[in-house]
């Protein structure tokens, strides 16, 4: 049984302004929460504002983007907090593996010094004792000979040792939350399969709540419990996974199924889905989705479609749901 709520994001909006003085919303609306313990998996076409999120909640927005609305953590508003409170949040309580990690780690660095860092800085413990519990952290994400491995520089490493490197960092002083944002996007698939696996049995051990950013639907599928669906900086659908993949409830979460890759007959053609997303500074009128959506309206692309809460928690994002029974 999962615990308490952890997270609480509540009608997050994020505003981009331009050099003209123009804001564009980017993120409209957001509102989601998570336990203690949960595993939630964000998913959606890139340009969807899956990382965007993410940001917003590490405090980590651009100069230009301003947030509205609530993100709860801990009982307290994170939108509220200065710099210098946010900092001993940040990678304190809330940790993050970021999506690139040849650019999220310091070439400058030796890769035990990046890992003990965050130990200096807010456990205060001495480098010799942060060192130490470094090559304890590198042992446990699998980096083979820790020990050598800790003395050398990013650009030594592969693409999957780096990203190890990236979580041994994000789990260091075990947080409360840890986001992934699509942690392993650039590596091959037996790479991509072992970093699953080490991040699967250190979220377990430790007992902390996940948030994974992906566009793969099946690594989702296979490492969370719950899942959001986001279009065009809106979330589409949310519900248990099983229950989502299943018996999707949302036009755009059937069609992003639909593209999945699978065994074809030749001469058969791939399924994609027409078009590209809008740019989220100019989104059209009505449904985000409304101009690529197979089973559109004509009053799609005139109507804002309403957030219709279904059984069992699940929720869906379209005016055709006959189900739904409350808006919000």
């Amino acid at each position: 049984m999962k615990g308490e709520t952890l997270l609480a994001v509540d009608g997050l909006t994020v505003s981009l302004h331009g050099s003209d003085g123009a804001a564009s919303s980017i993120l409209r609306d957001v509102s989601f929460d998570l336990r203690e313990g949960e595993t939630l998996g964000i998913v959606g076409e890139s340009g969807s504002g899956k990382s965007l999120l993410a940001l917003a909640i590490m405090g980590l927005l651009p100069t230009t983007a301003t947030p509205d609305g609530r993100i709860t953590f801990e009982q307290q508003n994170l939108l509220t907090l200065s710099d210098d409170e946010m900092c001993h949040v940040r990678g304190n309580r809330i940790g993050m593996i970021f999506q690139e990690p040849a650019t999220a780690l310091n070439p400058a660095m030796t890769i035990g010094d990046q890992v003990a860092e965050g130990l200096v800085w807010h456990r205060r413990m001495s480098w010799r004792a942060a060192r130490a519990e470094a090559l304890r952290l590198l042992d446990r994400v699998r980096i083979p000979d820790a020990h050598r491995r800790a003395g050398t520089y990013p650009h030594e490493m592969s693409g999957g040792q780096r990203q190890r490197v990236g979580i041994a960092i994000a789990l260091a002083l075990e947080p409360a939350l840890l986001i992934a944002d699509e942690p392993t996007t650039a590596l091959d698939v037996t790479v991509q399969a072992e970093i699953l696996d080490v991040l699967d049995e250190l979220v377990r051990d430790q007992g902390m709540a996940l948030i994974f950013v992906s566009h793969d639907l099946g690594v989702v599928a296979n490492t969370c419990e719950r899942m959001i669906v986001m279009y065009a900086g809106r979330i589409m659908e949310e519900g248990a996974t099983r229950a989502v993949l299943a018996d999707p409830a949302n036009p755009y979460t059937r069609s992003l199924l639909h593209a999945v890759p699978r065994r074809l007959e030749r001469g058969q053609r791939l399924a994609t889905i027409p078009g590209a997303a809008p740019h989220l500074t100019h989104l059209p009128r009505g449904c985000a989705f409304s101009d690529r959506c197979p089973e559109r309206e004509v009053r799609c692309r005139e109507v804002d479609p309403p957030w219709i809460s279904l059984p069992e928690g699940r929720g869906s994002r379209c005016i055709h749901d006959p189900s739904r029974e409350t808006s919000r």
